[in-house]
């Protein structure tokens, strides 16, 4: 098959209703690949954010729902999008857009069929080992832990899995928020921020009990958790019932995260699981000071103790002495913020990221010529 002018036509599906990381990944790369003289369509499905924000970036749309359930009915569809945009490349996001899209890719004859991997989602099954094996040609991760975990299975070619680290979106410096006086925060307070959708994953329930040990100890924090999601009620009804809804608060879904971030002392991310979180990349761009659970992506971001600070999962505890030790200490702070923004400014970047995926497109349509 002929690569005709160098030009590229692209398509990423992305059918997951919210937004976070991999939304803004895929807005990211569809708009460097359109930059650079390709063809890019986004099939999300019809007024998620991510197609909003498709659409309003001037992006091509398609949009594509697959639902709760797998609907092969869905393939021919599908196929219908592919055809209609001449597509020659596909990139699916969730394990359902492969399921559905790689396959109706796979049937329709397309030459560069990817899996964009955030997050660990791909299990050393024998369904997952056919999927992958069959539907695809290769899997984009921006972790080599997740790499090193799939590599492992036995079953997965060699040089299937691609690590091309993406940056975060800080186009230019954040303007400071009065954030005590925009939420009614206790006077004089020190804020911790955290930003994700309010799920399992994130175990914000981890930031609740370290609101009641600092209420116990009469420090006075304040803790801002940016995000909806399905547990919204829950962590609220928890927050409430455990007295500490004057500490911690889930004021949800923001456009302003970075000023927000700005305009805070500490960033903290509680998870028990991530890819490489884009929040925590972010608050680093910014020079924040950021402790984190010992997660997938932290040890390629930060070396604990020099530009962030890494404690076990799952550790309340651990995660409140982390937060006791760095506002006792004015000058370690700046240090690891000063350190965190260096360590991304030098290593993470959009730009190179396109280029990378730009590359393995190329890679693999020439050896299909």
């Amino acid at each position: 098959m002929a690569i005709p002018d160098q030009i590229l036509r692209i398509l990423i599906l992305n059918t997951f209703p919210a937004w976070g990381g991999g939304e803004k990944w895929t807005l990211t790369l569809a708009a460097g690949l359109r930059d650079n003289g390709h063809y890019v369509v986004i099939s999300a499905p019809a007024g998620s954010e991510t197609d909003k924000r498709a659409t309003a970036q001037g992006l091509v749309t398609a949009p594509f729902r697959i639902g709760p359930d797998i609907a092969y009915w869905k393939i021919i569809p599908f196929q219908k999008i592919l055809r209609t945009h001449k597509i020659q490349v596909v990139v699916c996001c969730q394990n359902p857009d492969i399921k559905i899209g790689a396959l109706a890719a796979r049937l329709a004859g397309i030459p560069a069929i990817f899996a964009r991997q955030g997050l660990a989602r791909i299990r050393n099954t024998l369904e997952h080992q056919f999927i992958v094996t069959k539907y695809l040609d290769g899997i984009i991760t921006n972790t080599q832990s997740i790499k090193q975990l799939y590599e492992s299975y036995g079953w997965i070619p060699s040089g299937f899995i691609h690590v091309v680290h993406d940056g975060p979106q800080i186009s230019s410096p954040p303007i400071s928020i009065d954030i005590h006086k925009e939420f009614e925060l206790n006077t004089g307070s020190k804020v911790i921020i955290t930003a994700g959708r309010l799920d399992h994953q994130k175990r914000y329930d981890l930031l609740i009990d370290v609101a009641k040990l600092a209420k116990h100890h009469g420090y006075n924090w304040s803790i801002i958790v940016v995000g909806k999601g399905k547990l919204e009620h829950e962590l609220k009804s928890n927050a409430a019932l455990n007295g500490v809804s004057d500490i911690i608060r889930f004021i949800g879904f923001r456009t302003d995260v970075l000023e927000l971030f700005h305009s805070s002392d500490l960033f903290v991310m509680s998870s028990d699981s991530e890819g490489m979180s884009n929040s925590l990349r972010e608050a680093m761009a910014l020079g924040m000071p950021c402790i984190s659970t010992d997660v997938y992506g932290v040890d390629e971001l930060f070396e604990s103790g020099q530009n962030g600070i890494k404690v076990p999962k799952g550790d309340a505890n651990g995660l409140f002495q982390a937060i006791v030790a760095l506002f006792s200490d004015s000058e370690k702070r700046k240090e690891l913020g000063e350190n965190a923004r260096n360590r991304i400014s030098s290593s993470f970047n959009n730009n190179q990221m396109v280029k990378r995926v730009e590359e393995i497109f190329f890679n693999q349509l020439r050896s299909k010529t």
